[in-house]
């Protein structure tokens, strides 16, 4: 545990450092990211740390006209293998269609601990379109990946969120996909829904999440059909940082 601590703060901190230099040669960079933990990292529905607690952490670059980078990271624990983090780089554009936000991302989803000569490694291309409809948001995603992970062939996913504003700290939420792989891989889909409460730079989230995925199907996905892929609660307590260049501004 100790050494995976120190993975991730020598990521974060390379990250953060290349991200600084980035900032100084634009004036209008604003630099946020946040820590977390969660009870169970999940990843469409599946979760990626055997229903433990896991650190996560975020750092994320704006600049000009929409344009951003960062990295993302959060401790692991594949029930078939060693790996123990995963480290995330993902970068692109915000484009503003009367009201409409399309969002084009890179996203390279990265195992550097994997062992084996197949890489877990994978990257999607990503399009998300966001409207607001008063209090009620919504947003659609593809993602899709050439060569998914370990190997898998062609992948695609599709999902929806809706969000709806209670109040200026409350919201409500849920998630709706469906992944598909071109591979021996089950195609499946996942929902959750939950609640999120804020104050001042801190967030609560609280959600149920699960998949439609039996015995077999879950197997072939993690190699333990019995825990993985059920359905469970998940809690998630966030710290914002919304102004890393200036944080005691």
């Amino acid at each position: 545990m100790r050494k995976l601590g120190l993975k991730l703060v020598l990521a974060a901190a390379s990250f953060a450092g290349l991200l600084a230099t980035t900032s100084a040669a634009y004036a209008d960079v604003a630099l946020s990211g946040y820590v977390a933990l969660t009870s169970d990292y999940r990843f469409r529905g599946i979760s990626q740390n055997d229903l433990s607690w896991a650190p996560q952490g975020s750092i994320n670059a704006t600049i000009d006209d929409g344009w951003y980078v960062g990295a993302w990271a959060s401790k692991i624990n594949w029930v078939f293998t060693t790996t123990s983090y995963e480290l995330d780089l993902y970068g692109g554009k915000h484009f503003d269609l009367g009201g409409t936000d399309l969002n084009l991302e890179a996203y390279y989803y990265a195992y550097p601990d994997n062992p084996g000569g197949v890489s877990a490694s994978y990257f999607e291309g990503i399009a998300q379109v966001t409207h607001s409809f008063d209090k009620l948001t919504l947003m659609g995603s593809l993602n899709v990946s050439p060569d998914f992970s370990f190997e898998t062939g062609t992948s695609v996913y599709l999902a929806g969120t809706a969000t709806y504003a209670i109040n200026d700290w409350l919201s409500v939420s849920g998630n709706l996909g469906h992944q598909w792989v071109n591979s021996a891989l089950p195609e499946y889909t996942y929902a959750d829904i939950g609640a999120t409460a804020s104050y001042a730079n801190f967030s609560l989230d609280l959600r149920y999440s699960g998949t439609d995925m039996g015995v077999a199907r879950c197997a072939a996905y993690m190699g333990d059909p019995t825990r993985t892929c059920k359905g469970g609660f998940v809690a998630t307590l966030t710290y914002n940082f919304a102004d890393l260049l200036h944080p005691f501004k």
